[in-house]
């Protein structure tokens, strides 16, 4: 058998904690850490290209190994700067190789969820083509002239924004709608549901965390230094090593309720002590991360998914042990708020009365945020290609349904509304059903993040950052495959 074929139809070999688990999230986070002094978004390509390579090759026969590699890359803090996400380099490289076998392993819903999509992009692009050609102009408070751009595709198609849209393509279309779901097909062919529960904690949940504090910690602040008398509160950006953390409220919150709810799952699920022992320590982090970041949507769309992990949970737990996890996490939450700091419970206080106060200020910037986007969108129904800043409006839509809308189409946007229901169905009445506690531990984990990323969708930009938007769905995925009874035919 040769390298190409032990690739495609791998033989199996076994998997311990240390070589499938351990190893992989070790080398993973040294690349992520030597991205920190790298800093430069090209070399960091040919490092993720040059990875992906070695590492498809080397654990042909450890898909798990293999699996938790590359989503340990999709926490690399270069992500958001490179033109591809590391991770992704792992997937278009197997799914080359695998071809029609990788194909065929893609779960229904991602064929024709991304039939759907291509098909919206496509129509947008001939739209735009056969349009009027016309030139573009942005109406900014800052200038006195409107100003030309060419980042889209509404002046016709042209070379000029080919690479800009190419690169959205592949991150931000084929990442979601075929390569992530990829990667995370292989895990079907693990058998040991303990281990795949660890892989999720260390491999998807722990080195996000890791990376947070570390900014928080040794970072440098670049925005808003002036408050590090209060603990460096709304503080958005870190500087560590040659890269920028970004922290702010509209990015990171709905990774880090994307973090909290992953974590509860696991922490309260009746599995091995101490991998619920390390979820909790994730979960603490991850609470106080969201907390002092003041992101009142995230909180609350971290709350409805711990809730419906926890109707999913009576189902398998007893109603003493029901009950017990109630009051535990109550009395957790109302520990954790009278040991934080004064002026963190004054910030937070302060979010919530903006958000959800009489006035209703914040609540009115996003529905005007949305109403110009809805207007714009009825314009230009077709799509005018990607751009998370919509440029004539002068403002981001803070919806990433009506930003997929925009950038490709209706269809597109309904589309990305109907995948994750899609998921979130099947984890809720499918994947839960399994025997297993493990995987139904990982059932719960992907029900929660889904309903993160649902409710969120609607008010934040994850796609404002691809280190997020990527940890994101790779949760998801490995939630849903590790969750699924593994098949007892050979998958690629």
């Amino acid at each position: 058998m040769n390298q190409l074929d032990e690739v495609l139809d791998p033989p199996r070999a076994p998997e311990g904690l240390f070589s499938g688990v351990m190893l992989p999230v070790f080398l993973g986070m040294g690349i992520n850490l030597a991205s920190l002094a790298i800093g430069a978004p090209y070399q960091m390509a040919v490092v993720g290209l040059a990875a992906a390579v070695i590492a498809t090759f080397a654990w042909s026969e450890r898909p798990l190994a293999w699996v938790l590699f590359v989503a340990v890359l999709a926490a690399n803090p270069a992500n958001p700067t490179t033109p591809i996400a590391l991770n992704l380099y792992s997937a278009l490289l197997f799914f080359m190789l695998a071809r029609s076998e990788a194909w065929r392993g893609v779960p229904r819903l991602v064929q024709f969820a991304l039939g759907f999509v291509l098909l919206s992009m496509a129509v947008s692009i001939l739209v735009s083509y056969s349009a009027h050609r016309t030139v573009p102009t942005i109406s900014s408070t800052d200038v006195d002239l409107p100003r030309v751009y060419s980042t889209t595709w509404t002046g016709g198609v042209s070379a000029d924004i080919f690479p800009t849209q190419l690169i959205a393509i592949l991150n931000y279309l084929l990442g979601p709608f075929l390569l992530i779901p990829l990667i995370f097909t292989r895990l079907r062919r693990d058998l040991d549901p303990e281990l795949l529960v660890k892989g999720l904690v260390f491999g998807l949940l722990l080195p996000t965390i890791l990376l947070f504090l570390l900014a928080r910690i040794a970072g440098r602040p670049t925005i808003d230094a002036n408050v590090q008398s209060q603990d460096l509160l709304n503080v958005s950006t870190f500087r560590l090593g040659k890269l920028d953390i970004q922290m702010i409220r509209t990015q990171s919150g709905i990774i880090l309720a994307s973090l909290v709810c992953g974590s509860f799952a696991i922490a309260i699920s009746p599995i091995a002590r101490w991998t619920r022992i390390a979820a909790t320590g994730c979960l603490a982090a991850s609470v106080y991360l969201m907390l002092i970041t003041g992101s009142v949507g995230s909180s609350l769309a971290s709350l409805a998914g711990m809730i419906l992990i926890l109707v999913m949970g009576k189902r398998r737990f007893s109603i003493r042990r029901y009950f017990l996890l109630l009051l535990l996490g109550t009395g957790l939450a109302f520990t954790a708020w009278s040991v934080m700091p004064a002026a963190i419970q004054q910030y937070a206080v302060s979010r919530y009365e903006v958000r959800m106060g009489a006035s209703g200020s914040a609540v009115g910037d996003r529905a005007w945020r949305w109403k110009k986007a809805f207007n714009y969108l009825t314009d230009h129904p077709a799509g005018v290609g990607w751009s998370i800043y919509i440029e004539p409006l002068g403002t981001y839509p803070h919806n990433d349904y009506l930003t997929y809308a925009i950038a490709y189409g209706v269809l597109c946007g309904l589309i990305y509304l109907l995948y994750p229901s899609g998921l979130l169905f099947s984890f809720v009445f499918l994947n839960s059903k399994v025997a297993d506690p493990s995987r139904f531990a990982l059932a719960l984990a992907g029900a929660g993040v889904t309903t993160v990323l649902l409710i969120n969708s609607m008010s934040d930009h994850m796609t404002a950052n691809r280190w997020y938007f990527n940890v994101i769905w790779s949760l998801i995925w490995y939630a849903f495959a590790a969750s699924r009874t593994p098949r007892t035919h050979p998958v690629p």
